[in-house]
């Protein structure tokens, strides 16, 4: 079966709802200050992954706050260098080429029907996944790939949430049209009827 954005997203939907009802530890690197841009095809890869615009994945940053690129940008060169460097040269590749997004977000994810099993595929699925739900799930791709776990930097084989600022902006509120519980919105939140999809996809 075709590794899809659907299928990354259906396969991470039973782990990734225990994980952020839990207590996971927060990313020590989150706060570092001047964080350093995340490179043009950082942010265009991720949109790929995600399936939405640049513009609208990553906007005018509030003031104080790095923005969402720059923070896991960050977190993948800290945790997995070779594979960054190897990721971004294998999307530019693809997009000198004219290769539309979607199609270059299904050869970063899979080779041949099956899940890459490269530092390419494991860093691909984890940014992917940062942006859906502002979680690092190293221990997840290890448990499920384990061949991951040598082109991962051993502190960061496990789970671990990103950011406040990451998990209050995860885009899987954002397509559930809702805010996630206890973090914002009045209580009861989810019991109302959900905002236009298009005012969640303004939102930074």
């Amino acid at each position: 079966m075709a590794l899809t954005r659907r299928s990354v997203i259906k396969g991470a939907g039973a782990a990734g709802s225990l994980l952020l009802a839990g207590r996971l530890p927060m990313w020590a690197g989150a706060e570092q200050p001047d964080m350093p841009p995340a490179p043009r095809d950082y942010v265009n890869l991720s949109s790929a992954l995600l399936g939405v615009e640049p513009a609208v994945l990553e906007p005018a940053p509030r003031p104080g706050m790095a923005p969402l690129a720059d923070t896991f940008h960050a977190l993948c060169d800290e945790a997995a260098p070779d594979a960054l460097v190897a990721l971004l040269a294998e999307y530019g590749r693809a997009a000198a080429a004219g290769t539309a997004p979607p199609q270059a977000a299904q050869r970063l994810l899979e080779n041949e029907g099956s899940p890459r099993s490269d530092g390419v595929g494991a860093l691909a699925r984890l940014t992917m996944l940062m942006w859906l739900y502002g979680i690092w799930y190293g221990g997840m791709e290890t448990t499920r790939m384990p061949g991951s776990a040598a082109l991962l930097v051993p502190d960061h084989r496990t789970d671990v949430v990103v950011s406040v600022h990451a998990y209050r902006n995860a885009w899987i509120w954002r397509f559930a049209q809702t805010s996630p519980a206890g973090v914002a919105g009045a209580p009861g939140n989810w019991s109302e009827r959900p905002r236009d999809l298009a005012e969640f996809l303004r939102e930074a």
